[in-house]
């Protein structure tokens, strides 16, 4: 018989992420921005207060790792939304905020460069959305979920990503791809983003598209709601 062979995964009675053999960091990875002193470049997310249509009050705010959990459960109502690839792009959230959670790598780039933030009504989570940079200057716009639908919670958390990267963290161009219908014609195109012709999403739906720091200080004035608290 032979020997039986020992696996190693996350387990929910684990003390430790070291009780977790991770091998990539010995593989050759292409992974951008490893020379970067991450710790001096991202920040946290302001909070700020925000009135829906329906006059409830959002509170965006960066997202901890130990709210991941509560996070993706939130959002699985979205992942059985079988229109306009939701479905797919609330799985994929939830996998890049777990790999996010173990200090992953994650499409090419550091998982020190990974932000998210959360939009709560009360205790209510409403929406997510979250983002890496590539290098201290080009960000790299990831996922825009908003679980309460109608009371425009995607276009409001998707402003604040914007002002988090151009306005707290400093970038000069966000590249970004819309995956959905809505996304395209809601958010992309409302916000002014330019497209990359010769570059697709690797949905392979749509152009990658791009937008500046000047194009943002023209945009800022109309696309930011609500307060800092």
């Amino acid at each position: 018989m032979s020997e039986e062979r020992k696996y190693v995964g996350i387990e929910s009675e684990r003390v430790t992420e070291a009780e977790i053999e991770y091998l990539g960091k010995d593989a050759d990875m292409p992974v951008m921005g490893t020379d970067v002193n991450w710790d001096e470049v991202m920040k946290p997310y302001p909070p700020r207060k925000i009135t829906l249509p329906n006059g409830d009050e959002m509170i965006v705010k960066s997202m901890e790792k130990d709210e991941v959990e509560e996070v993706a459960e939130a959002l699985q109502p979205k992942t059985l939304q079988h229109k306009q690839l939701f479905d797919l792009i609330a799985h994929e959230l939830c996998t890049e905020l777990y790999l996010w959670r173990e200090n992953r790598p994650m499409w090419c780039c550091p998982p020190e460069s990974h932000f998210n933030l959360v939009g709560r009504v009360g205790d209510e989570i409403v929406g997510c959305s979250n983002g890496v940079l590539s290098s201290p200057k080009v960000g790299n716009s990831l996922h825009t979920v908003a679980i309460l639908e109608g009371q425009q919670v995607g276009a409001q958390l998707w402003g604040c990503k914007l002002e988090h990267y151009f306005d707290v963290l400093g970038i000069e161009a966000l590249h970004a791809g819309a995956e959905s219908y809505r996304g395209s014609t809601e958010l992309f195109a409302m916000f002014g983003f330019k497209e990359l012709p010769d570059k697709v999403t690797h949905f392979g739906v749509s152009p990658e598209q791009y937008l500046t720091k000047e194009q943002w200080a023209r945009l800022r004035p109309g696309k930011i709601t609500g307060e800092r608290i």
